[in-house]
């Protein structure tokens, strides 16, 4: 029964991350990728606290299920499953910490009225990782939910 109710968790976070990676991989990247400079700036910068620390914490979460996961479920394909989630976790946390969120770090500096030269290349630099830690949690879901069909 426990395992079962991990099991709907993990898909119900792996399915939320992926969700929302998605859904600005598909409305968000595209409109900020036509917004000029300072435009793209401010709307960068109301977007970033409205995520974070969310997403963060969910990852967090999902984390934490799939351990118990890995080491509740009955059998190695299940095992096997949520760690493949478990992995799909880790990779969207490690683009983030290490890309996307020092990229916003390094937008919230600017100065809307004197952007670096290299703006426009910081802007399509996210956005790529953005798509890697997308297709990360897009894997990872696929994973819980076969995970999920074993348990």
């Amino acid at each position: 029964m426990a395992v079962d109710v991990l099991a709907g968790l993990l898909l119900l976070l792996t399915g939320a991350l992926a969700g929302v990676l998605v859904a600005v991989e598909i409305a968000v990247v595209p409109m900020l990728a036509d917004l000029p400079g300072e435009r793209y700036v401010q709307v960068h910068r109301l977007l970033d606290p409205r995520f974070d620390p969310l997403m963060p914490t969910v990852d967090k979460i999902g984390l934490g299920v799939g351990l118990l996961l890995i080491w509740l479920a009955p059998g190695a394909q299940a095992k096997a499953a949520f760690g493949v989630a478990e992995a799909g976790l880790i990779g969207v946390a490690l683009v983030s910490e290490l890309s996307n969120v020092r990229i916003n770090r390094f937008i919230d500096t600017w100065q809307v009225d004197r952007l670096p030269h290299t703006w426009a290349e910081t802007r399509a630099r996210w956005a790529r990782s953005n798509r890697g830690r997308t297709w990360i949690a897009l894997a990872g879901f696929a994973a819980a939910i076969v995970g999920t069909h074993l348990v």
